[in-house]
């Protein structure tokens, strides 16, 4: 079979399909979704990401008040102190009221 011809595979439900159909595409995926170095595309990563910027949001809303911050994302205080040391959070100077650590 010369480069020129294209080997078509049958299945035996009735759908026929080129045989390098599936991989040339492939290659072009991955190609063009290849990750820049030092990037993480994961989703155990965003979900992180989304996590760190929710607490952040939520403690900004509460002037660093970490109970009501914790109902407002509706989990537990405990949740919320295990997340602000999982992913190494720290309280911003300037939306804590001096002397506050509650």
């Amino acid at each position: 079979m010369s480069e020129r011809e294209t080997k078509i595979e049958n299945s035996g439900n009735g759908n026929a399909v080129r045989a390098d159909a599936w991989q040339s595409g492939a290659r072009e995926i991955s190609a063009v979704a290849g990750p820049e170095p030092g990037v993480d595309l994961s989703l155990r990563g965003h979900r992180n990401e989304a996590e760190v910027h929710a607490i952040n949001y939520a403690l900004g809303q509460t002037g660093g008040n970490r109970k009501r911050a914790a109902k407002l994302l509706s989990i537990s205080y405990r949740s919320l102190l295990y997340k602000i040391r999982q992913h190494n959070i720290t309280p911003v100077a300037s939306s804590l009221p001096a002397g506050r650590n509650s």
